[in-house]
């Protein structure tokens, strides 16, 4: 297998580059964790009892299946409520921001918004 290509740390303004798969150099590696609030449990993250039953409410309205899954021709029992507009980035917990969606596809959606802004600017 071919060396990885070395690309540009994620952390925002950081010069160094990376072949590491986190996409962090080696300084800045672990910067991504940060964003889950390490120390704090799920009811300090906004996740306790009103989350619990926001999650059924939603999943009975999509009738438990994968809405990504659905868009694709595919009937997928769906295992996670995800955020549309992720919390981060300015979203909420209201219904039209909520959709069902199995784990593979829920993995996929966080990982690609995970992904720093390739659209410009710099």
């Amino acid at each position: 297998m071919p060396p990885r290509i070395p690309k540009a740390c994620r952390k925002r303004g950081c010069k160094n580059t990376t072949i590491d798969r986190s996409g962090f150099c080696d300084e800045h590696k672990g910067e991504g964790w940060k964003q889950y609030k390490p120390g704090q449990t799920r009811h300090q993250r906004g996740y306790g009892t009103g989350w619990d039953k926001t999650r059924l409410r939603i999943l009975q309205r999509d009738k438990g299946l994968c809405q990504e899954c659905l868009r694709r021709g595919a009937i997928t029992e769906a295992t996670c409520v995800d955020h549309i507009d992720p919390l981060a980035n300015g979203g909420s917990h209201s219904d039209d921001n909520l959709q069902s969606l199995c784990t593979p596809c829920h993995r996929v959606k966080t990982a690609r918004e995970r992904l720093p802004d390739r659209r410009g600017g710099g």
